[in-house]
């Protein structure tokens, strides 16, 4: 999980800096949010599922992103976000199959089984 913070952070620093130097204002991070308490709220499976969720997400906004944007920089730095996202995603099934929450990666049926 060390890895996907440093991916996220690593894509939120390249973006907050290309709005600074427009003098942008960046949205607020969540991090207020985050409390001390040492009771997960919800279960490991549960977290781990939704971030990967969300790094899959990530990758769609960045790709609707580097289509319409109009600037190259922006469409490069989108590009290379996505490909360190990609990275980061396939850490989150080997996470659920060590874990025993899948048994391996979702495939499609065999059409020819099933007639």
């Amino acid at each position: 999980m060390e890895e996907c913070l440093h991916t996220a952070s690593k894509n939120i620093n390249i973006f907050s800096s290309l709005l600074q130097q427009e003098n942008l204002q960046s949205p607020r991070l969540m991090d207020a949010e985050i409390t001390n308490s040492d009771v997960a709220p919800f279960s490991d499976k549960l977290m781990v599922f939704h971030a990967g969720f969300l790094f899959h997400l990530a990758t769609t906004y960045y790709a609707a992103a580097m289509i319409t944007s109009m600037r190259i920089d922006v469409a490069g730095h989108c590009d290379a976000s996505i490909l360190r996202d990609l990275k980061t995603i396939s850490s989150f099934g080997r996470i659920m199959i060590k874990k025993g929450w899948i048994e391996k990666l979702p495939r499609a049926d065999d059409r020819k089984e099933l007639s």
